[in-house]
């Protein structure tokens, strides 16, 4: 329990680091466990549990969309969230950076929950940072992406463990 009330504590102090228009907040975290590999998957009990962490972590940050792949598992690890905050779960393609750009555009100044993949988080944070991030093997990570929209700035992440 410590180690959430340190993340939440840490995080809420991180998204109001840089508040305005310069900078677009990305919370990026897998979907929770999953029940089998087909596409239509629910979660595992472990999965329910990890999707109410996420939104008992995240209860004293302000967001503005939530947005989610189209499947099931996407959907419920988001749906907790969704539902303290008051907020649809919006789907989007994973591949289609051209979205994720719309996305950090339309909430400038603003922070976003995104519920992606083992294969797209990497893939979103690589793009904004140029970083190689592999694949992610664990359900347990959370970054926290600054999308930078002025030319001199730039964008980071930080990648924590809960």
């Amino acid at each position: 329990m410590k180690n959430i009330f340190f993340l939440l504590f840490f995080s809420a102090g991180l998204l109001s680091f840089s508040k305005g228009e310069n900078y677009t907040t990305l919370i990026l975290v897998r979907h929770a466990e999953k029940n089998n590999e087909s596409d239509s998957s629910t979660l595992t009990p472990a999965g329910y549990e990890r999707a109410q962490r996420i939104s008992d972590m995240l209860a004293n940050t302000d967001i503005a969309a939530i947005y989610a792949t189209p499947f099931i598992r996407m959907i419920l690890t988001a749906s907790p969230t969704a539902v303290s905050k008051n907020l649809p779960v919006t789907t989007y393609q994973p591949h289609e950076m051209s979205e994720i750009d719309q996305m950090a555009s339309s909430y400038k100044g603003k922070t976003i929950l995104v519920i992606g993949h083992s294969n797209t988080i990497p893939k979103i944070i690589n793009h904004y940072t140029g970083s190689a991030l592999e694949n992610l093997t664990s359900y347990t990570d959370l970054f926290i992406l600054h999308i930078a929209h002025k030319p001199k700035l730039k964008s980071w992440y930080l990648h924590l463990t809960y």
